[in-house]
């Protein structure tokens, strides 16, 4: 089996020689929730209220799932970059994950530089197809980061339901509980939590530098 045909979990897990495990990384009755503001929030049930059924995918990015990502990253500006649609490249991958988190490039210009947290939309809701595109990417992170003791997180959501995971070394972890959107508060306090976990990645990845 070549990378191109590569389409379950199972057959990345077995091609990278990769372990894989559910597991409570991060406790989310520990984590405090956010107080949303109520712009936010009247923006929030009126996407929600306005929702069709012929609102596919553009709607789910655009009105559910940037909103939380967008008021997060405002809390992380200093040094994290968040990234739409762009593509990863390296010797063995050529992907485009939906939302990327990197740190900021020394340089100053915003261009991907160590890929920390991605996310991806679990299109008419089929989360396994979605995590096995995510541990793709999470992989194709490693590469770019060119260590694989850097944790990099993935979440899988259907902007209603978001479901998180991680790469670290050879092992795949993913939370076995979900957070939903009925709770926005709890749901920006947890990726708060993860913006968080990026920035003390970069404070000590000068150690594989």
């Amino acid at each position: 089996m070549t990378l191109q045909e590569l389409k379950t979990t199972d057959e990345i897990l077995e091609y990278f020689d990769l372990k894989f495990q559910f597991s409570k990384f991060f406790d989310s009755e520990k984590i405090s929730p956010l107080t949303p503001e109520e712009k936010f929030l009247s923006q929030l049930e009126f996407s929600l209220m306005n929702r069709g059924a012929e609102d596919k995918e553009a709607f789910i990015c655009e009105f559910l799932i940037v909103p939380f990502l967008r008021e997060i990253w405002q809390r992380h500006p200093g040094k994290l970059s968040l990234f739409s649609h762009i593509t990863i490249k390296t010797d063995d991958f050529h992907l485009i994950p939906d939302y990327i988190i990197s740190s900021k490039s020394p340089r100053g210009l915003k261009k991907l530089h160590r890929p920390l947290l991605l996310t991806i939309e679990a299109k008419d809701e089929k989360f396994e197809q979605g995590w096995s595109q995510a541990l793709l990417q999470l992989l194709a992170c490693q590469k770019l980061n060119k260590t694989d003791k850097l944790p990099v997180h993935a979440i899988v959501t259907t902007g209603d339901i978001w479901q998180f995971g991680k790469i670290k070394g050879k092992q795949f972890i993913r939370h076995p509980l979900p957070i939903s959107i009925e709770n926005p508060g709890k749901l920006l306090g947890i990726l708060d939590h993860f913006f968080s976990e990026c920035e003390r990645a970069i404070e000590t990845y000068t150690e594989f530098e």
